[in-house]
């Protein structure tokens, strides 16, 4: 067990000032860590390097962007009956973006551009991945920013 507890009751101010009192009272008879002791627990679960491993991650996976047959073949597979209502709803869906699409072309979209601190300006026209430089520059910062603590 890692000493990190909780516990739930009541949302009066009575009910508060009473669970309060009581966790105060097993910090000081050693029942519970001190929060000083939580707070080291809870450091030595995370590093930095970890977060941002897992943060790239999430960023590949949510860049990488199904064909339109595999996205049928997953809401197929959720099963006889949903998987055909799915696809049935994604069918029209995607009808909706194509028609969408040719009334109101995405580069006749206006769209808005980013700042930078040192006041340089990007219109926000993503590239090949369909991210912008200005997204892939804050990418590049967190992440080496991440690596520097750990």
């Amino acid at each position: 067990s890692s000493g990190i507890n909780a516990e739930y009751g009541e949302t009066s101010t009575e009910a508060l000032t009473k669970g309060l009192l009581q966790t105060i009272k097993k910090i000081d008879t050693g029942k519970i860590p001190r929060p000083e002791q939580l707070h080291e627990q809870v450091r030595s679960m995370y590093s930095w390097a970890d977060v941002t491993r897992r943060t790239e991650q999430v960023y590949r996976e949510c860049s990488a962007r199904p064909s339109l047959t595999e996205r049928i073949t997953i809401q197929k597979s959720r099963g006889p009956v949903a998987g055909v209502l799915y696809c049935i709803c994604y069918a029209i869906s995607y009808l909706l973006l194509v028609i969408t699409t040719y009334l109101q072309p995405e580069h006749t979209i206006e769209t808005v551009p980013y700042i930078y601190e040192d006041g340089r300006r990007e219109e926000g026209r993503p590239n090949s991945l369909g991210r912008t430089h200005a997204e892939i520059e804050h990418f590049r910062t967190f992440t080496s920013a991440c690596k520097k603590h750990t």
